[in-house]
């Protein structure tokens, strides 16, 4: 209709009525422009409050995760200090029951909690820029990057204790056994086992190991934390008691 009314203003060259009509096609189709963004800019809003409480969720349990694993670290470390302890006195002086009790923690080193599967998603996909909020995109992307250094180190860490501590593992196949009820034979070579350098050796290693392993898993949690604080406020309000 309106393109009739200006075809005929233009034959009676009624310019005044032109310019009223072009005016309004113009102001019309700003209009749709402005609905069709204010639409978009809706979805995306929508969009990135789902993110939120994803990775909110995600970051809470890295949270909850990451602090239960630090706290096994001291359980971890005080009975590597134990067994360190134990074999540096003299073998007469202690039982064979009392080096496996402190063997029996002091073994192994926890793995990394890794990524959030949110981020690894929103990067994947592209919609980091979803997230309105640097401070927030700079904490995940901060968090990423941790988790990968962490998982380097972590390498290194295991693959130093899978190399060099194969006295522990050999030492730690007698703890699941009554001491007193094995034949003498076998007693003895435990009692020669404990009292051998490299098990010594990779007792104090073990200990470093899980030293180190537990500084990397307090940066992460940290990481975690920030994350968590840069939500927006709504978001969060979920943690209030």
């Amino acid at each position: 209709m309106i393109l009739s009314s200006i075809t005929q203003a233009l034959r009676t060259q009624n310019w005044f009525a032109v310019i009223v009509e072009f005016i309004i096609v113009l102001a019309g189709v700003v209009i749709g422009f402005q609905i069709s963004a204010w639409n978009e800019t809706r979805i995306e809003h929508q969009r990135e409050a789902l993110i939120l409480e994803r990775l909110h969720a995600d970051f809470t349990e890295i949270e909850q995760r990451t602090e239960s694993v630090v706290d096994q670290f001291e359980t971890r470390i005080e009975a590597g200090r134990a067994l360190v302890a134990v074999l540096r006195r003299n073998p007469d002086e202690v039982s064979n029951r009392d080096v496996l009790r402190a063997l029996e923690s002091a073994i192994g080193t926890p793995v990394p909690n890794g990524r959030s599967a949110t981020y690894a998603e929103l990067v994947a996909s592209g919609e980091m820029q979803l997230i309105r909020s640097e401070h927030l995109r700079t904490a995940l992307v901060e968090f990423d990057e941790q988790v990968r250094r962490q998982e380097l180190a972590y390498a290194s860490l295991a693959r130093m204790i899978t190399d060099n501590a194969g006295s522990l593992l050999e030492a730690s196949t007698f703890a699941s056994s009554d001491m007193d009820a094995l034949p003498l034979h076998l007693q003895s070579a435990f009692y020669d086992l404990r009292a051998s350098p490299e098990l010594y050796a990779a007792a104090g290693l073990a200990l470093r190991t899980n030293l180190t392993n537990r500084v990397w898993h307090e940066g992460t949690l940290e990481r975690a934390r920030d994350v968590l604080a840069a939500m927006p406020e709504d978001t969060r309000q979920g943690d209030a008691p």
